[in-house]
């Protein structure tokens, strides 16, 4: 397969993935990743737990969303290497009890397999990100 349609395929997943975000759809969101998903932190976050498995990517889905009265996604940039997704953008958020509004910057790597996202990895700047989607 050209590159060019993998890139296309792979960047498709997940802007996908945040339009399913934005309009609520998490079992649409939870569809697109693979029953072996995994999720490693960042290791600048406070957790510090890796995720395995649909199962638990669900639960921790559903009790941070919990916490919020919204929280959108905010896609800046979309670049592919290989079968690996870089994700630019913000998290925009709401307090549920609070009220007040927020924007964190977010910096993903995503894996994609068989048209799946397989592997969720979070890092603390845009630079780091492309350097492990390089493999470097």
């Amino acid at each position: 397969m050209p590159s060019l349609v993998l890139a296309s395929m792979t960047t498709d997943v997940v802007l996908e993935m945040a339009q399913r975000w934005n309009s609520g759809d998490i079992d649409g969101v939870l569809d697109l990743y693979s029953d072996d998903v995994v999720m490693t932190p960042s290791p600048h976050w406070p957790e510090t737990v890796q995720l395995k498995g649909k199962d638990a990517f669900r639960k921790n889905t559903e009790e941070w969303l919990g916490a919020w009265g919204s929280v959108l996604i905010e896609t800046e940039s979309v670049e592919a290497f290989g079968d690996r997704v870089v994700a630019h953008g913000a998290w925009v958020s709401t307090g549920r009890v609070s009220g007040l509004e927020g924007s964190m910057p977010i910096h993903m790597v995503f894996t994609v397999r068989d048209g799946r996202i397989a592997h969720l990895e979070w890092f603390e700047d845009h630079d780091s990100a492309v350097a492990s989607a390089r493999g470097a």
